[in-house]
């Protein structure tokens, strides 16, 4: 009877002992887990600290700029299409260089 306790406690010591080393890596785990999410935290608050920037941006009135100008185009000789009397002329400009 002695025997099969000793074997009995022998071997809740080795089962004990062997789960040791593996709480320690669970405890290291838990460890890098936690700084990761802490890193992932900063991130996120860096990205709505971005994030308020541009709506403010975007929530502020445009800046006026500079009235438009009239620009006068003399396009006689030029090709066209359509009529001549047309209400609405659009002009294209292009450089093919």
């Amino acid at each position: 009877m002695r025997r099969a306790a000793a074997l009995v406690a022998l071997a809740v010591f080795a089962i004990l002992g062997a789960a040791q080393p593996g709480l320690a890596q669970q405890s290291d785990d838990l460890k890098n887990l936690r700084k990761d999410v802490d890193a992932l935290k900063e991130g996120q608050k860096g990205i709505q600290s971005d994030l308020q920037e541009i709506k403010t941006l975007l929530t502020r009135p445009a800046a006026a700029g500079p009235p438009p100008q009239e620009a006068v185009i003399r396009i006689g000789g030029a090709q066209f299409k359509g009529d001549k009397n047309a209400k609405l002329t659009m002009v294209d400009f292009t450089d093919y260089q």
